[in-house]
């Protein structure tokens, strides 16, 4: 088994109301997306999902995509 791990910061809203309902993922989902897109073949086995920081910091995220 084999895994992938997908890291993003995620830079926080502006001001406490947002502006907008959408939630910007800066990218993350598209790119493993493509990274699925790239490996027809692979049988998934499991994803798991971390974040840290939040409030005042960015938050950093983390997918890890177990595969064979």
């Amino acid at each position: 088994m084999e895994v992938k791990i997908f890291t993003k910061i995620i830079k926080p809203k502006q001001g406490f109301w947002p502006s907008s309902t959408s939630s910007s993922d800066c990218g993350l989902e598209a790119e493993i997306n493509l990274w699925l897109a790239s490996k027809p073949d692979v049988e998934i086995k499991n994803i798991t999902q971390s974040q840290s920081g939040g409030s005042w910091m960015p938050a950093t995220v983390v997918v890890s995509v177990w595969y064979q």
